[in-house]
């Protein structure tokens, strides 16, 4: 006999115990989110971020790529991970970010150019909605969503960027 849905069910498990299963993962994910801030924090420590064209002259000097590939190497985690990392906590200052919204939205996000509309733009979730997610801080910032179709009446923004002509931004 197939499960029906029902209001006070949300798959197996009661409202109640959702709701319960909601905030311990919230309480997880904000854990993530210091440790990937930490990561980032530490490898800005390392390479601090330089102005366009900096060299450091020295024999014994490491490129950037080259510490931050020794540094994922050492912590096990990939070159690509720590490098986001590191530009995303240069990004946010550590008074302006917020546990309670994802690295990923963090990250998304620091893609805005003005410091104050970045960081207004964490703090004010779209109208309706609890907290940031990806999809909406992909819409803020002008990037493809993955859930196309649901961008508030604005199909162009969730046209896939083949259709468009436009590339994703990186």
């Amino acid at each position: 006999m197939a499960a029906t849905p029902s209001a006070d069910r949300v798959g197996s498990v009661s409202i109640y115990r959702y709701a319960q299963i909601v905030a311990e993962l919230r309480r997880t994910l904000e854990s993530g989110v210091l440790a990937q801030f930490s990561v980032g924090d530490r490898a800005l420590e390392i390479e601090p971020v330089r102005e366009p064209g900096y060299r450091e002259h020295g024999e014994d000097s490491f490129t950037i790529r080259e510490s931050l590939m020794r540094l994922a190497g050492d912590i096990g985690l990939s070159y690509s991970s720590v490098k986001s990392a590191r530009w995303t906590a240069s990004k946010w200052p550590a008074e302006h970010r917020c546990a309670s919204v994802s690295f990923t939205v963090h990250r998304l996000l620091a893609a805005i150019g003005n410091e104050e509309e970045r960081f207004a733009a964490i703090l004010n979730p779209p109208t309706g909605k609890e907290r940031q997610t990806p999809d909406e801080a992909n819409r803020r910032t002008g990037r493809q969503t993955s859930r196309p179709g649901t961008s508030r009446g604005n199909p162009a923004q969730s046209t896939p960027s083949h259709r468009t002509g436009k590339q994703p931004h990186p």
